[in-house]
């Protein structure tokens, strides 16, 4: 997906940042690394018998952002400058 007409750093950085994905290879990278992060906190339970729960919680916010905020962006200032 490219953003025509924006050369701006920050629409690049975007691009970078979401790397062509669409939504489903967002949402799969999201969940995979949202299993990751589960069996890590198992992974801690078990061996160190320490429970990671309470950093689950925003690292999950700041993985969704990550996922989803720039695909977004994009597919709206896409859509606007496809309109006119």
């Amino acid at each position: 997906m490219t953003v025509p007409q924006q050369s701006s750093p920050f629409f690049q950085q975007l691009q970078l940042m979401n790397g062509d994905r669409g939504f489903l290879a967002n949402l799969g990278g999201f969940f995979c690394v949202s299993c990751m992060m589960g069996l890590g906190n198992l992974f801690s339970q078990s061996l160190f018998h320490q429970n990671m729960a309470w950093l689950l919680g925003p690292l999950m916010v700041m993985i969704g952002l990550y996922f989803f905020v720039p695909y977004f962006i994009l597919l709206l200032t896409h859509k606007r400058s496809s309109e006119g």
